[in-house]
């Protein structure tokens, strides 16, 4: 069997993408402010998987500062598509757009100040990718809302459910037919908090 690499740890933290200068400053301010992030890692899987995807109309429950949604409104602009990311408080929201304006994606993503679950009752709109980074005892209540928002083969994402509060969402997306989907525990650097689980689903017909 091949050797593996001594401390993988600090050696995948060195690896990490090449971000814009805006990115690293809202790093150094997530960790000043105290806003969870994604990070760049969980970031340029977020721009990967809507690449990939090619998904042309993307959900966001819970904006914070807009980092996360850096990253998909570039892989949506590039499809001509659009970002709608919904953040609860008015104070994040305003930072979100003013990051979004700052780096030039204001037009492929919308901020929405709004309460997600509140939301997804009430909306008629279909989307092909859904990142959800909400209250994580609130995901298990959006998982119904988040099936018929979206579409056949959409891909749902699901962050921190590593979280003790998120255990209901993992049982019950494990034992839903209506689900194809795969958990995955790593170390996610500049994330909050560094070892994480994310949840990859797909929504079957």
């Amino acid at each position: 069997m091949n050797p593996m690499i001594p401390d993988p740890e600090s050696y995948f933290s060195r690896l990490l993408p090449r971000r814009s200068t805006l990115l690293e400053r809202l790093e150094k301010e997530a960790a000043l402010e105290e806003i969870p992030i994604v990070g760049p890692v969980v970031g340029e899987l977020l721009y990967l998987l809507a690449r990939i995807s090619r998904a042309r109309r993307i959900l966001e429950l819970g904006t914070a500062s807009g980092y996360s949604t850096l990253f998909l409104a570039e892989a949506c602009r590039e499809v001509l598509g659009r970002v709608v990311s919904l953040e609860y408080d008015p104070d994040l929201a305003r930072k979100a757009k003013l990051n979004l304006a700052e780096a030039g994606l204001e037009d492929a993503a919308e901020i929405v100040c709004a309460d997600a679950l509140t939301w997804l009752a009430q909306t008629t709109d279909d989307f092909d990718l859904v990142f959800i980074d909400i209250e994580k005892e609130d995901y298990v209540k959006a998982l119904p809302l988040l099936h018929k928002t979206l579409v056949p083969g959409g891909l749902l994402v699901a962050d921190n459910v590593g979280f003790l509060d998120a255990d209901s969402f993992n049982r019950a997306m494990a034992a839903d037919p209506a689900w194809r989907s795969v958990s995955l525990y790593a170390l996610l650097p500049g994330h909050s908090p560094r070892f994480d689980g994310l949840c990859l689903a797909v929504r079957t017909a």
